[in-house]
């Protein structure tokens, strides 16, 4: 369910940044059903996004550090193969401001640890849901369980 997540959180981001005074949640969320997802996913995308607006994480370290600087130190060992569409897929995903800079080191630690020879996007969907959501154990999100999902109201 996590990587349905992230599908959601880049379909309503980007939705969001296309049109900024998008205020009809409702029309969001019955899209989004009629795609298939669940009410409990898209309550879940919605509660992060809010949380994330309302506490927003800063990047930390050296601006000058990006993500490419850690792609390129792991492609140099030849120890990290991601498919071009995974790739992109994660440079999109920083560029909606779901992943940070600072959260790229441990998508490669952990792209490594997946023990795959190349990271596709459902790949990189997987591993990045246990960074975003903070989930050490795939049952949790945030201290919520994901099949008690907190109903949240729709505007």
């Amino acid at each position: 369910m996590q990587e349905r997540i992230i599908e959601i959180l880049v379909y309503l981001l980007s939705e969001l940044n296309r049109d900024r005074a998008y205020k009809n949640k409702v029309s969001l969320t019955n899209t989004l059903t009629m795609k298939g997802y669940t009410e409990t996913e898209i309550n879940l995308a919605f509660a992060w996004i809010f949380n994330h607006l309302r506490h927003p994480v800063t990047d930390k370290g050296d601006q000058e550090h990006s993500f490419s600087d850690d792609i390129d130190h792991f492609a140099d060992a030849d120890q990290l193969i991601i498919s071009p569409e995974a790739y992109g897929y994660l440079l999109h995903l920083l560029d909606l401001g779901i992943m940070k800079d600072n959260d790229v080191e441990m998508f490669v630690e952990r792209a490594l640890a997946f023990g795959k020879d190349a990271i596709n996007v459902d790949d990189l969907k997987s591993i990045v849901a246990t960074i975003i959501f903070g989930m050490e154990n795939r049952s949790s999100f945030n201290g919520y369980s994901l099949s008690q999902a907190p109903d949240l109201p729709i505007q």
